[in-house]
């Protein structure tokens, strides 16, 4: 056993009927703190994200305030590949959420949070198979036959068994690697050989299989660990068809371990390092990752752990997550209400760091047994879990070469990360967002997830899942703004945005189009843009629109998507705003006022001239002495070069000339002042 730094350890696993509750923060629908015993975190530690800009100065400011000192700077290669400025875990010796207020009030910090602990959620010719106990792979066509289970045996019958090109990670504790019925699917990195040097330079020195950000080292399997995690791996791509032991979900995959899990559960900042290694493995050497599995969960909700899991769906990779095991009773809560951590996040939605991903890349999975039932202990939500899968007495691989059976929704969650690679395997070029909308759209409806899940139903890869679906091409513009009124000359930005309605990945162009109508000018509207997008994804460009020599009034501003063959709804393609060009106003300036002087206790009519005097303006006097000079109602000369208004001034005052500003406001706040314009004679 490797020894631990004891100011390290502790997330949480979604299996062995353990659960974590979770508080409400943003992530799909807001949800109410759980019941149950808030979650732990590291004791004396934060995460803190500084500002971009923000100098040492700022920093160093900001942590002696919250009585911290800088510890690990995480910053992976794909935190380095988006520009974001890492994060620094720091040792506090005030109450964290104390030191997490204080922080996260300094202007130099752009957010703090707690170190959440985090735990997992676990409660063929194959033996197990063919004797009955895996029946989380049967389907109603399979033998023996469950309709309950994934449908997983259909599939293979139809010759759909996944394939070597196909990845996925593993971010859980680690893996027996050794195992005889996962060895055969464990990936061994060409690019880092074990040679004590960091060959391709992705921070990680021979990570051969993966790595272990738990003990930080190479070795992914550490005897008398990693159950939960073997476990997990032998359901996603245990070797099938090899007449011993137990088949996964998909007999041909490369599984990759990210270890951040130990016997006592594992540390956010670890899990935001597993996932951004998955993100830059793609990136860097472009392994072919669907998908990683996560079946943990714990803590509340992360920004950084939020940014990390949208780097990766950038990356197109499906992020599985487990619903949860319920709080400490293991009666399954309803994720709506009390967020449950990670699978609550949505990268469809944009944080304060880091951009919207343009689809959803988690899927949250609930757990039902072998009758069809929600296992007593999953969480549930109609908008904030997905579908259901098989997650009650799940049999599978252990350590020491051996074979046991689990619950909780850590075990539905790798059947679905398994039907992710058949899928991918079997669909090379469906892109991740594809890949989700077909599973989540094959499901079987199952009465006892009705109301409780997105779909109302559970995993099915039989029955045409792993068809390759007929492409359907179709592009719509949604919206289009632009500025109700533009100042002719001025070069503005109009906004678009572009949906893909179809189920295939598009190329298209986007062009925006003046129209001043008849006998008008139009203004500049720049070149046409390329866009690529998933089916389901949306982008929003924005076009400069230059109205210089543009001619006054309206102008139909209409944004078009186009290049794309095949699409049988053209209807939506264009949309169109309006904006008006109104003329530049003059500078505001009063230069003259005649008559220039008034009696006391009299009314005239004063004209004021100058330029870029508005409808509207007002006429004041101010700084002089005696009875104040009041001007009635004003008139705007069309052209705004002049004004004339009615003055009227009192008897009071010293018996000598005053001498009054004269001031023009416009109604927009600007002023012009002609000093001392006007003298009130006694």
């Amino acid at each position: 056993m490797k020894l631990l730094n004891p100011l390290r350890r502790v997330l949480v696993f979604a299996g062995l009927l353990g659960g974590a509750a979770a508080l409400a923060v943003p992530a799909r629908p807001l949800a109410a703190q759980a019941p149950a015993a808030l979650p732990a975190y590291a004791p004396g530690q934060v995460i803190v994200q500084f500002k971009a800009g923000a100098g040492a100065a700022q920093r160093d400011a900001a942590l002696a305030q919250a009585a911290a000192r800088a510890g690990e700077h995480i910053h992976t290669p794909a935190m380095q590949a988006d520009g974001a400025p890492g994060l620094l875990v720091a040792a506090t010796q005030r109450p964290v959420a104390e030191a997490v207020r204080i922080l996260q009030a300094h202007p130099a910090v752009e957010f703090a949070e707690p170190n959440w602990v985090l735990r997992h959620q676990a409660t063929s010719n194959d033996p197990y198979y063919t004797g009955g106990s895996l029946w989380g792979m049967f389907g109603d066509g399979t033998s023996p036959a469950n309709a309950y289970g994934s449908g997983a045996g259909e599939a293979w019958a139809a010759g759909h068994t996944g394939s070597d090109t196909v990845y996925v990670g593993i971010i859980d504790e680690g893996i027996q690697y050794s195992h005889p019925d996962l060895q055969a699917n464990i990936w061994t990195n060409p690019y880092d050989p074990v040679d004590g040097v960091d060959n391709d330079g992705n921070g990680y020195v021979d990570d051969v299989h993966g790595w272990d950000f738990y003990h930080r080292d190479n070795s992914v399997y550490d005897a008398g660990e990693d159950h939960h995690g073997t476990h997990v791996a032998g359901t996603i791509g245990g070797t099938g068809g090899n007449g011993a032991g137990v088949a996964g979900v998909v007999w041909n995959v490369r599984m990759i371990s990210g270890k951040f899990l130990g016997p006592d559960g594992g540390y956010l900042s670890d899990a935001v390092k597993a996932v951004d290694y998955f993100t830059n493995l793609k990136r860097q050497h472009g392994l072919n990752i669907v998908a990683t599995n996560n079946s943990w969960g714990g803590g509340s909700y992360s920004q950084a752990l939020h940014d990390a899991i949208i780097r990766a769906a950038r990356q197109n990779i499906l992020f599985i997550a487990a619903a949860g095991n319920g709080g400490a009773d293991q009666v399954g809560d309803n994720n709506d209400a009390y967020a449950s951590y990670p699978s609550n996040y949505d990268t469809s939605r944009a944080t304060t760091t880091e951009p919207a991903a343009g689809y959803d890349s988690v899927v949250a999975v609930a757990a039902l047994d072998r009758y069809g039932n929600l296992g007593s202990f999953s969480n549930y939500g109609a908008t904030t879990v997905d579908l259901a899968a098989p997650g009650v007495s799940i049999y599978s691989t252990l350590p020491d070469n051996t074979y046991g059976a689990y619950s909780g929704t850590s075990m539905a969650t790798p059947h679905v990360t398994g039907a992710v690679a058949l899928y991918a395997a079997a669909n090379p070029s469906a892109s991740a967002a594809e890949i989700r909308s077909a599973l989540l759209n094959g499901v079987t409806p199952t009465a006892s997830v009705s109301g409780k899940t997105l779909t109302g139903g559970r995993l099915n890869v039989g029955d045409g899942f792993l068809a390759v679906a007929t492409p359907t091409h179709d592009l719509a513009v949604t919206a289009v703004s632009a500025p109700a009124s533009v100042t002719q000359g001025a070069a503005v930005s109009v906004s678009v945005t572009v949906r893909n309605e179809g189920n295939s990945a598009e190329a298209a162009t986007v062009s925006l189009a003046d129209d001043p109508g008849a006998g008008g000018t139009a203004g500049s509207a720049g070149a046409a843009q390329s866009v690529n997008l998933a089916a389901g994804a949306s982008v929003t460009l924005n076009f400069a629109w230059n109205t210089s020599g543009a001619s006054l009034g309206n102008h139909a501003l209409t944004a078009t998507v186009g290049g794309v063959s095949g699409e049988t709804d053209l209807a939506d393609n264009s949309r169109t705003a309006n904006s008006n060009v109104v003329a530049a106003s003059a500078s505001l300036s009063v230069s003259s006022i005649s008559p220039s002087s008034m009696k006391r206790g009299t009314s005239v009519t004063v004209v004021v001239t100058g330029t870029g005097f508005a409808p509207g303006a007002s006429l004041a006097f101010q700084n002089g002495e005696g009875a104040q000079p009041v001007a009635g109602s004003v008139s705007v000369a069309a052209d705004g070069t002049s004004l004339t208004a009615t003055v009227r001034v009192g008897t009071s005052g010293p018996k000598r000339n005053r001498y009054w500003d004269v001031v023009v406001t416009n109604p927009n706040g600007q002023s012009s002042r002609l000093s001392r314009g006007l003298t009130v004679t006694p």
